[in-house]
């Protein structure tokens, strides 16, 4: 099965952050936007989709908040999203019936159970908010320090060193497509924080360079460029971002078409991978730069653990809220109603045909 795991998106000091929006743009895709409160199925819903069609090229999108469930699921051959439509990342019809609808778990629920419990799903749901305000203050602080580590170093980097290592790698990895144009760049996060941790999804059939990179400026310079020599040799380029930091930090790249991955490994990402093709990027930093600022980068490096550690601290708190919430919908679900909606999504996409 050929299946790419992913984020939808994840948390920024503006709150979560998203590219998935562009995907339900394009015209040339079906989407299905789901509705309905916690617990309604929307996740089982779209794993059952997916187990529906085992072989069939498909990209599955976890929840930062819970990378145990689904927020989304895209069946690439047969053209048809299914999204996740609610906050933090709420979605809308921009061509309703034409290129997107609404599917509303919502109809299946009992509004009188859920009306006898408002009280209490008002409370709980206060607690939740209130923990993912907490972790929006922690990652505020953790993307300045990042900013002040990636400034730092920036002004320590020495850039022609680097373009000339990326234009020589480029030359030996991407070869020349005759009569290709422009290829397409699109955003796949494949890096979030989440209740489990800062979690990185790399592909298993992609041959991965990871880029160890301790102060960030290197590391997303590299994947910028790279990204464009790329693209401009007809090359489609898939970007997954740091969303923790102030601005959006290149983080990861791949070229599907050659099965190649360029993973960073940072202090905020902490990845580590069983590779033959590590690329310590120490060697385009101008070391005596760097060590005159010795002290203000080792103080950074544990401020960002600690304050990583801590966000991490109340999305585990905000996810015990969460599943209180999901009980009282559960309880009101009729599960047989979502049940006979996923037969019905599977016999609609088995008439969508293969594209």
């Amino acid at each position: 099965m050929n299946c790419l795991k992913c984020f939808l998106g994840g948390a920024s000091p503006k709150g979560f952050r998203t590219h998935f929006g562009e995907m339900i743009a394009d015209t040339e895709y079906y989407t299905y936007i789901i509705k309905g409160g916690p617990g309604t199925g929307k996740s089982t819903l779209m794993k059952r989709l997916a187990e529906a069609f085992p072989d069939e090229e498909k990209e599955l999108y976890q929840c930062s908040s819970d990378p145990d469930s689904l927020d989304a699921a895209v069946f690439k051959e047969r053209k048809v999203i299914f999204v996740d439509g609610t906050a933090p990342h709420t979605f809308d019809p921009e061509y309703p019936g034409a290129s997107q609808q609404i599917l509303d778990l919502g109809a299946c629920w009992d509004a009188s159970l859920l009306k006898k419990n408002k009280e209490e799903i008002i409370s709980v749901t206060s607690e939740y908010l209130r923990h993912h305000a907490s972790c929006r203050r922690f990652i505020t602080a953790l993307a300045a320090v990042a900013d002040d580590t990636c400034q730092t170093a920036r002004a320590a980097l020495n850039e022609e060193k680097l373009e000339g290592f990326t234009e020589r790698l480029a030359a030996k990895l991407l070869p020349r497509k005759k009569g290709a144009g422009e290829g397409k760049t699109e955003f796949r996060q494949l890096s979030a924080l989440t209740p489990k941790g800062y979690i990185t999804n790399v592909p298993e059939d992609y041959a991965a360079y990871m880029l160890c990179d301790s102060y960030f400026a290197g590391s997303d310079m590299f994947l910028r460029r790279f990204a464009d020599i790329a693209a401009s040799r007809g090359y489609g380029v898939s970007v997954s971002v740091c969303t923790l930091h102030g601005s959006e930090r290149f983080e990861h790249i791949l070229i599907p078409e050659l099965k190649i991955a360029f993973m960073t490994a940072d202090p905020i990402n902490a990845l580590s991978l069983e590779t033959k093709q590590p690329i310590n990027f120490r060697r385009f930093y101008d070391k005596s730069a760097l060590l005159a600022k010795k002290t203000r980068l080792k103080f950074n490096e544990a401020a960002l653990k600690n304050l990583r550690g801590e966000a991490v601290k109340c999305l585990v708190s905000a996810k015990a809220e969460h599943d209180r919430l999901e009980e009282y919908y559960i309880e009101a679900v009729d599960f047989d109603s979502v049940k006979r909606i996923e037969y019905d999504m599977i016999s609609r996409i088995k008439g969508m045909g293969k594209q």
